[in-house]
């Protein structure tokens, strides 16, 4: 590691260098991914893609969503050739698809009447060419592998969106700490939070609000009618441009209490560890042993078994669950969430792995920051905010 990095705060929403509201930008993205797909159709000896998987509808399309679909085998698809793309999706959904989710993105369409189903629609694509597809269908070459692999290598557009995502996610954590109230359960908090990130276009995919150490017993909790008394620890995973980001604040009502302290300021000690080893070719299994070392060292040695460290992230919450048996190298361009919980505490935040060093996605925006120093480079944590 470069003992001079420091950790790359996010940008602000005017800074960033490529907008997501002009469809040029969006549909360049597209494209490069039709090169992409095309390159592999070529490398497998296929004549199409179809696509099947809504993390892969969402990364082929630079964000569209295939919202308000409530039946797994009605969901849209794509197909790729290696010139063309197409929508496949039922008569119900077209107009939608094309107003609000793939405008101008050069697809054609193929569609199914909706009594019908949209089996007939997939049989007839796939008739009479050799198709692969992202999940088991009829005889299709499977190849769901070899697209993660591509849609984690994030693209100069996904970047900007992350970005901007992460000031969404920072923003909804920060502004419901700043306004809970004493006596508030988890419940509502957790609709403060919701409130936050849907009001700003993020869908809440996994939100937890753990009053006064009830996340000591449950390290992987949600929330529930538990009034807030004392503290309260908020983590949310947030999906927006098709990307999720995860994230938590941490919150006392008066000075907190001295065990509480002791486990937030450990949290924050494993947490800078993590983030000052997520460089390009670092080995996962490696980075977690060393956060293992500084549980070992702030007396919290078992916590370290009591909960997943870190994931890479992306079109999925969870694309890669980082383990010590992980021993696959950090990419660039990968995203990445470390998770370090001791007792009660949690430090929480998404990072793009650049070739310069860590970057914030989810950097606090308004809230107080603890500075810890690692091998002579500054590392900044989201501090407990005291009120």
């Amino acid at each position: 590691m470069n003992a001079t990095a420091e950790v790359q705060p996010t940008a602000t929403a005017s800074a960033l260098e490529i907008s997501l509201t002009t469809p040029t930008d969006r549909r360049a993205d597209v494209e490069g991914k039709q090169v992409q797909i095309a390159e592999l159709l070529k490398e497998i000896g296929c004549d199409g893609l179809l696509v099947l998987a809504p993390e892969n509808f969402a990364w082929l399309t630079a964000g569209g969503a295939a919202r308000g679909v409530s039946d797994n085998d009605a969901m849209p698809a794509l197909y790729f050739s290696a010139e063309g793309r197409w929508v496949l999706c039922s008569n119900v959904d077209t107009q939608r698809l094309f107003d609000e989710e793939v405008d101008g993105m050069g697809f054609q369409l193929k569609e199914w009447n909706w009594h019908q189903g949209r089996t007939p629609l997939l049989t007839d694509v796939c008739q009479g060419r050799k198709v692969a597809s992202d999940l088991r269908w009829s005889d299709c070459e499977v190849i769901g592998a070899r697209l993660q692999r591509l849609r984690l290598q994030l693209t100069s557009y996904e970047h900007a969106c992350y970005r901007a995502l992460g000031l969404i996610v920072s923003h909804a954590l920060e502004a419901t700490g700043r306004t809970i109230a004493v006596g508030e359960s988890e419940r509502e908090v957790a609709g403060q939070l919701a409130h936050r990130l849907i009001h700003r276009g993020a869908m809440p995919v996994m939100t937890t609000v753990a009053a006064d150490g009830r996340s000591r017993a449950y390290r992987q909790g949600s929330y529930t009618a538990t009034a807030i008394r004392s503290y309260a620890v908020l983590t949310v995973t947030a999906r927006k441009y098709g990307l999720c980001a995860r994230a938590n604040r941490s919150i006392c009502f008066g000075e907190p209490d001295p065990l509480f302290r002791k486990e937030h300021d450990a949290a924050c000690k494993v947490s800078a560890n993590y983030v000052a080893s997520s460089w390009p070719d670092a080995v996962p299994r490696q980075i977690l042993v060393s956060g293992q070392r500084i549980y070992q060292l702030t007396g919290a040695e078992y916590d370290w078994y009591l909960c997943p460290q870190g994931q890479i992230t992306g079109r999925l919450p969870v694309e890669i669950e980082l383990t010590p048996n992980h021993e696959e190298l950090l990419q660039p361009n990968w995203a990445i969430a470390w998770h370090a919980s001791v007792g009660s505490a949690v430090s929480c935040d998404t990072f793009l792995i650049a070739e310069d060093g860590p970057r914030a996605m989810t950097a606090a925006e308004n809230w107080p920051l603890k500075r810890i120093k690692i091998q002579g480079a500054e590392f900044v944590r989201p501090d407990l905010l005291i009120r």
